[in-house]
Order: C-alpha cells, then sequence, then structure tokens
C-alpha cells in the first residue's frame, strides 16, 4: 500500500494536520520525513493506531490466546488452552462486538512489507491467509493471486524472503506473517476466522469492510450454537 501524507492520516483518523504530525514525531505511527521536511506515514501503521484508538476496548490477547480465540471462531478446538483460559476466550466471544475481537487479536503475529520478483513462487511455502485465501470467508472479494499474503510455516520471515527473492519494501503489497502459532499446522489455508482477521487487519478499506463482516458473521453462528 502507498505511504501517506500527515493531510491524509489526519483525514483518515478525524484529527488535524497537526494531531497526526505529532503522531510521527512521537513516534506513535511509523513514518519516515523527507529532506524537504516532509511526513510520510507507513500504511501499516496508521491501520493498527485506528484499530486501537478507535474502539478502546479492551486489552489485546497473547499470541496463544488471539489463535485461540479464531480457532474457536473457526469452530475448532484450542486444545493448547487450559480449561479456565478457553473459558475465558468464549467469554469474550459473547461480550465483545466485532471490532473489539480483532483488537484483541491484533498482536499475535507481524506482518512485513516485500516486494516479490515472481509473486506465485514466493506464494508457494506459505499458509495462504487474507486476500489470496478470501474465498474461505465467503467475501464478496476474489481470491488476488497477484500479490502474496501468508504465515511462513517454519524460520523467519526474512530467511524465508531471502530465498525466495523478496526484497523489504515500507510500501510493498505483498506480506508475510510471522508463524507464532503454539501448534504445527499442516493445512495451506489459514482457518477461516484467521483469514478474516487478517483481512480486517489490511490497510485497504474494501478489504477491512469485508474481514469485518467476515468475523461477525462466524461470531452470531458461533452465538447461536453456543
Amino acid at each position: 500500500m502507498p505511504e501517506l501524507t500527515a493531510r491524509q492520516v489526519a483525514e483518515r483518523l478525524g484529527v488535524t494536520k497537526r494531531y497526526a504530525l505529532d503522531l510521527l514525531y512521537n513516534g506513535e505511527i511509523s513514518g519516515r520525513q523527507l529532506v524537504n521536511g516532509v511526513w510520510l506515514a507507513d500504511s501499516d501503521s496508521v491501520a493498527r493506531y485506528e484499530i486501537a484508538g478507535r474502539r478502546g476496548s479492551g486489552r489485546t490477547l497473547d499470541a496463544s490466546t488471539g489463535w485461540a480465540l479464531l480457532w474457536e471462531l473457526s469452530g475448532r478446538k484450542a486444545y493448547w488452552l487450559s480449561g479456565s483460559t478457553r473459558a475465558r476466550v468464549r467469554r469474550r466471544l459473547r461480550e465483545s462486538d466485532v471490532e473489539a475481537i480483532a483488537t484483541a487479536v491484533a498482536s499475535r503475529s507481524t506482518a512485513h512489507r516485500f516486494t516479490a520478483a515472481n509473486p506465485e513462487r514466493a506464494m508457494s511455502g506459505l499458509i495462504r491467509t487474507g486476500r489470496a485465501a478470501a474465498d474461505v470467508v465467503d467475501s464478496e472479494l476474489i481470491e488476488d493471486h497477484r500479490w502474496v499474503c501468508g504465515y511462513v510455516r517454519s524460520g523467519t520471515v526474512d530467511e524465508y524472503a531471502k530465498s525466495h527473492f523478496m526484497i523489504p519494501k515500507l510500501t510493498g503489497n505483498d506480506v508475510i506473517y510471522d508463524n507464532t502459532l503454539p501448534v504445527d499446522y499442516v493445512d495451506d489455508v489459514m482457518p477461516p476466522a484467521v483469514v478474516a482477521a487478517d483481512l480486517a487487519h489490511s490497510t485497504d478499506t474494501r478489504e477491512r469492510s469485508a474481514g469485518l463482516r467476515a468475523l461477525e458473521r462466524m461470531r452470531q453462528a458461533w452465538l447461536a450454537e453456543n
């Protein structure tokens, strides 16, 4: 995604340009300052700030519990959790709205942006998620194979990127996530709630909306059964 100017950040967050500049200067939103003094914001960082700031709806979950919540929402049992922790996860699903759920699981992994020389080859060893797996959440989005979007199976993101000829780029359209799952995962596509959550954290407005809608459908189905 492209970087955003301070004015664009201000419009997106509903704040003044001065306030947006302060967010950049203080490091609350990541960005870079050009030699002419103009600030450009990392669009992913703006999205994370927007998600965290819009709701003020409670703390995020640790990685293991965040994954478990999405497993539960996908109709799978997170058997790595204790009974008491699973009960807290289920209570969170009953009491939280979809924005709060997206917030709660936001810190379980980190997205890294690249530009891939060959997107098809770069996707070959990843677990698909987000727009690369949009079909699994029954959204209006069409699965997009032009860009990379997935989790590494093992090792580090940097190791994978180097071996697949991917160049780190702040504004790159190819995204790789750290794999912080507490268990081995052998499928080629992440469970539906993971895909939806990753769409919900997208800097693309259409993808974000589709992800939130998919999460809400899954939550309503879960509530009906629980």
